[in-house]
């Protein structure tokens, strides 16, 4: 009984060994991604429809290159005088970029819910037009998926001819690495490039209406109709005077106007709750979509992306590619699409001797 015991535990020992050698394994993904226009006699025709892409718990190597935490160095600077003017921040700043200073309005001390409330600070970068197309990072080693360095790159070759191609246009070019786990435990990656259409256009294509703009020009409309009935109506006597402007406010209520609780963005900062409360992404860029590397004694890629391309009727058309792959490390693979072509080599990839990584799901946040 003992032997048979002892046998099991062994027997579970190797198993858990193997299983632990096997997640060691570190691998380095190099991926192209690039648009190019379909040959003409292409009879396939994609719908007017858009799928969403969740990214979920997907982790995201772009976003902290283009908007790192500043609230350290925000916290260590001090507040401008209040008499500078808003038109005037910039040369302001311009004058003492040797001593910067948070020139955001601060709440009055009857505003505040909580004696030692942090200062209201804008701690957010802006996101640019556009990304550029090669996403590197510094290369340094951690315990979870991270952005390898630039020299990292071995497919330049490829893409500088699909740069060279007439009717195409690359994306994105990156390479980072990471320990693929199981199907059931890996994590996609999101990855979003090309142009920023977030000022022209919703996620799902439509053309943005500035409603600010629009209230204030239906305001304008509404004022100087009342200013040319009030020139009208003083001709008449003080009766029919009240009753015009009755008529004329009532009129105004009804086309509407801004809120009446309307406040600055100061005071009630812009997010985008009603995106991300649908686990949306609140910026439409050109490319973007999720990839998703698994280990299952082989190596699986799983992609799913959107692009974008602009249409003749003032809106975002929205191509929707999906595909799945099995790949073999060290090999080029070329993920083929009328509208999309995706290049892969997943390379075996030694940790450097000091830093072992651990084995835990945020480490292992594979792919």
């Amino acid at each position: 009984m003992s032997k048979a015991v002892s046998c099991s535990f062994i027997g579970a020992a190797l198993f858990s060994t193997v299983l632990h050698a096997q997640e060691q394994r570190w691998f380095e993904v190099e991926m192209l991604i690039f648009s190019q226009t379909p040959a003409t006699s292409l009879q396939e025709t994609f719908g007017d429809a858009v799928t969403a892409i969740k990214p979920g718990r997907a982790y995201d190597l772009v976003t902290p290159l283009l908007q790192p935490d500043l609230s350290g160095l925000l916290a260590e600077l001090p507040l401008c005088n209040d008499t500078i003017a808003a038109e005037d921040t910039y040369q302001f700043a311009q004058a003492i970029s040797a001593q910067l200073c948070i020139v955001e309005r601060q709440p009055h001390s009857w505003q505040l819910s909580n004696l030692f409330e942090p200062r209201r600070t804008y701690d957010k970068v802006p996101y640019p037009a556009a990304l550029p197309a090669v996403i590197t990072g510094s290369g340094l080693h951690i315990n979870k998926p991270y952005l390898a360095e630039r020299a990292s790159l071995q497919l330049t070759d490829i893409a500088s001819k699909i740069t060279r191609t007439s009717g195409t246009q690359l994306l994105l070019h990156t390479s980072w690495r990471q320990a693929p786990v199981t199907e059931r435990r890996a994590i996609a990656s999101r990855w979003f490039s090309g142009k920023n259409y977030s000022e022209q256009f919703d996620y799902w294509g439509q053309a943005v209406v500035d409603v600010t703009a629009e209230a204030n020009t239906q305001a304008a409309d509404s004022a100087e109709l009342i200013s040319n009935d009030l020139a009208a109506a003083n001709n008449t006597n003080s009766d029919q005077l009240m009753a015009g402007i009755d008529l004329l406010l009532q009129q105004l209520n009804a086309n509407g106007q801004l809120p009446d609780n309307a406040v600055s963005a100061i005071d009630n900062p812009v997010h985008s709750d009603t995106l991300t409360s649908r686990n949306l992404p609140d910026q439409v860029w050109q490319l973007d979509g999720l990839f998703k590397l698994h280990l299952d004694h082989y190596l699986f890629v799983n992609t799913e992306f959107n692009l974008r391309l602009p249409a003749a009727n003032d809106s975002l058309q929205t191509i929707y590619v999906r595909q799945s792959r099995r790949v073999i490390s060290g090999e080029i693979h070329y993920l083929d699409h009328p509208y999309l072509g995706i290049v892969l080599q997943i390379r075996r990839y030694e940790p450097p001797a000091d830093d072992e990584p651990e084995l835990n799901d945020a480490t292992n946040t594979s792919q």
